[in-house]
C-alpha cells in the first residue's frame, strides 16, 4: 500500500497554527517525565511564611549529583497595585531558579532583587525569574473552604483553573540570566524550555501549599488539605501577550524543529493497521477531549464559536470511529481516520484528532520529545548566483510572492520594541507614528521585495557581488539560503496584514509548552493554564506521569 505523510504544505499558515493543542511532544509532558524517569529529587529547605502567608519558601531539586534551587518570596500586594501588564511592578510573589544551593548570603542578594523582576540585578547563576498574582477570588474561596474543615466545590475551581497565575517567565539570557547556551552545557536542563517547566511545576506546587498554609493559621483546629481529585484539577495561570509573537519569526531553525519532530511523529503512526485495542483507546481519548471542551470556560466571543465548532466537528469524528468498532476495520490504516478530519473538520478538531494519536503510540514520540534543540546559526552563501537565489525564493516562498503589499490593508501593521519595558507592541502603519522603529519581521514584504530588484539584475551576478552594492538586503538573503531545507520554519502568512490575529502566534508556541484552557481576551493576549490534571509530587507515578491530557472534572476518579 502507498505510504503516506503529513508534510510542510499549508500547515504553517497562521489559522492552523492557532489551532494546536498540546501533545507528547510538549515541554511540560517530558519535563515530568524526566522529573519521574531519572529520579529528580524536589524537597523543601525553606517554608518561612507567617500567618497571611507572606514570606520565603525554597525548594531544592536534585539532579544526578547537581543541585538546583528554586526559591519563592511572597509579600503583601495591593489591589491597586495587581496587574497582568507586563509594565506592573509589584507582584504578590516573585521566583527564581538558580544553578546551586542557597546560603544565606545567596538568598539575602536574592531577596534583595528577585521580588524587583526586570528592575533586579540578576548573574548567570539564576536560569528562570518569574511572578505570579493570586486568582484572589478562587485563593479566598479555597482558603475559607479549607479553615472550615470543607472541600471547595470542583465546578468552582474549575470556573478559573488555577491559584496563582504568572504574568512572566523569563530565561535564556534576558535580563542577566543564563542564556540557553550556558544552561544546556552546565546545567542538566539540556532541551528547550525544559527548565522554564520545571519552575513552573514547582510553583504549582508552592501555590497549593500556599493556600493551606493560610487556611491552617486561619483556623489551627478544623483546617483541612485539599483532596487530590480536586487539587489536581488546579493548574498553574499564565498571562501572556504580544511578547512571544516575535519568537517564532526569529528561531526559525527551532520552530521547524518542533515541528519536524511532531509530524515526524505523525508520519511513524498514520501508515499503520488500526487495531481493535487501540481504536478503543482512541475512542475515549477523544471522548476525554470532547469533554474537556464542554468543561473549560471562557468569555470570549471568538474562542467560544471556535470551541462549540470544535465539539460539534469532535462529536462527527467520534461517530465515525464508532462506525468502526462496529464493523470491520482489515486493512484500515490510521491516516484513513485522519483523513476524515481533514475533508469533514475543523481546524482544532484535525489537531484533537492527531494529539490523541500520539497517546496511544508512546514509545514514538518520547524519543522524538527528547531531542527539541537545534543550532540555530545562519549563514550566507557568497557563491550561489542570483538565478540559484531566485529559484529558491519561486520554490519556497511562493506565498509571500502572491500578497499584494499595494493594498495598504497589507501592510498595515508593524512591530517594534516599546522603550519603557524593551517588550514587542503592534503599531498600525497609517494611524500611528513609530513605524521607523520597526523591526524585520514582515518575511513576506521583505522576500516579495528582495524577488522584485533582482528581476533587474543578470542572474549570473554572486550574493556577493549583488550585496556590494545592495546590503540592506544581506538578512533575508542569509534567512532564505540558509532555510531552504527546513520546511516548517517559516510562518507562511503575512503577519502585517490587518486581518492578522497575533493570538495565533501565542497558541502555536503555547501548545510547544503544554499550555491549555485557552482564554483570549483580545486577540492579542490571553490566559492559559499549565499542568492542569497534572499528578503532584506526592503521587505522581508511572501510571499517571503521562495521562492527564486535556484534563476534565471526572479525569481523577
Amino acid at each position: 500500500m502507498l505510504q503516506q505523510s503529513i508534510n510542510s504544505s499549508d500547515i504553517m499558515t497562521l489559522d492552523k497554527m492557532g489551532s494546536r493543542y498540546p501533545s507528547r511532544l510538549s515541554f511540560s509532558r517530558s519535563m515530568l517525565r524526566r522529573l519521574l524517569f531519572d529520579n529528580w529529587k524536589i524537597s523543601k529547605s525553606k517554608f518561612e511564611l507567617d500567618n497571611d502567608g507572606y514570606g520565603t519558601a525554597v525548594y531544592e531539586i536534585k539532579i544526578n549529583n547537581n543541585i538546583y534551587s528554586l526559591v519563592c518570596f511572597s509579600q503583601h500586594l495591593d489591589s491597586a497595585d495587581r496587574s497582568d501588564r507586563v509594565i506592573a511592578e509589584k507582584w504578590d510573589t516573585a521566583y527564581s531558579l538558580i544553578n546551586g544551593k542557597l546560603d544565606d548570603h545567596e538568598l539575602n542578594r536574592l531577596r534583595k532583587n528577585i521580588p524587583l523582576q526586570e528592575s533586579g540585578r540578576n548573574s548567570s547563576k539564576e536560569l528562570i525569574l518569574s511572578r505570579a498574582n493570586k486568582s484572589v477570588r478562587l485563593f479566598e474561596y479555597v482558603v475559607n473552604c479549607l479553615s472550615n474543615g470543607t472541600q471547595p466545590d470542583i465546578n468552582e475551581i474549575n470556573k478559573v483553573g488555577y491559584l496563582l497565575r504568572t504574568t512572566a517567565v523569563y530565561g535564556s539570557g534576558k535580563f542577566g540570566l543564563s542564556d540557553f547556551a550556558n544552561t544546556k552545557e552546565v546545567t542538566d536542563f539540556n532541551q528547550p524550555f525544559r527548565a522554564e517547566m520545571l519552575a513552573v511545576y514547582i510553583i504549582r506546587e508552592f501555590s497549593v501549599e500556599l493556600v493551606e498554609h493560610v487556611a491552617k493559621k486561619q483556623n489551627p483546629v478544623k483546617a483541612i488539605k485539599l483532596e487530590n481529585k480536586i487539587k489536581q484539577h488546579l493548574g498553574i495561570g499564565n498571562s501572556t501577550g504580544l511578547g512571544m509573537a516575535p519568537f517564532i519569526i526569529k528561531h526559525p531553525k527551532l520552530i521547524n524543529k518542533w515541528m519536524n519532530q511532531y509530524t515526524k511523529s505523525l508520519n511513524n503512526i498514520i501508515n499503520k493497521n488500526v487495531d481493535s485495542d487501540k481504536l478503543t483507546t482512541y475512542f475515549k481519548l477523544l471522548n476525554k477531549a470532547l469533554l474537556y471542551l464542554k468543561e473549560v470556560t471562557t468569555f470570549d466571543e471568538y474562542q467560544i464559536t471556535k470551541n462549540s465548532k470544535t465539539v460539534e466537528d469532535l462529536k462527527k469524528y467520534i461517530s465515525h470511529i464508532k462506525n468502526f468498532q462496529k464493523g470491520s476495520i482489515s486493512d484500515l490504516q490510521w491516516i484513513d481516520l485522519i483523513k476524515f478530519t481533514i475533508n469533514n473538520c475543523n481546524y482544532d478538531t484535525q489537531e484533537i484528532a492527531k494529539v490523541q494519536l500520539l497517546e496511544i503510540y508512546p514509545e514514538i514520540s518520547e524519543e522524538l520529545a527528547e531531542d527539541m534543540s537545534e543550532v540555530e546559526e545562519m549563514k550566507i552563501n557568497e557563491l550561489q548566483t542570483l538565478k540559484e537565489l531566485n529559484s529558491i525564493i519561486e520554490k519556497d516562498y511562493q506565498w509571500a510572492l502572491t500578497v499584494d503589499f499595494d493594498d495598504q490593508n497589507n501592510d498595515y501593521l508593524f512591530w517594534y520594541i516599546s522603550a519603557a519595558k524593551l517588550e514587542p507592541r503592534l503599531g498600525e502603519r497609517y494611524n500611528e507614528e513609530g513605524s521607523e522603529m520597526e523591526q524585520h519581521l514582515g518575511v513576506a514584504k521583505m522576500v516579495q521585495k528582495l524577488h522584485s530588484m533582482i528581476q533587474r539584475e543578470n542572474f549570473d551576478l554572486s550574493v556577493a557581488e549583488y550585496l556590494v552594492l545592495n546590503p540592506q538586503f544581506r538578512g533575508i538573503i542569509r534567512r532564505i539560503q540558509s532555510l531552504e531545507k527546513y520546511p516548517f520554519a517559516e510562518v507562511q502568512d503575512n503577519i502585517l496584514s490587518k486581518e492578522t490575529m497575533p493570538i495565533n502566534m501565542l497558541r502555536f508556541k503555547l501548545s510547544f509548552f503544554g499550555a491549555n484552557r485557552y482564554d483570549p481576551k483580545s486577540d492579542r493576549w490571553l490566559r492559559v493554564s499549565f499542568f492542569s490534571g497534572a499528578p503532584f509530587l506526592s503521587n505522581l507515578n508511572e501510571q499517571n506521569v503521562d495521562s492527564w491530557g486535556f484534563a476534565t472534572m471526572s479525569s481523577y476518579n
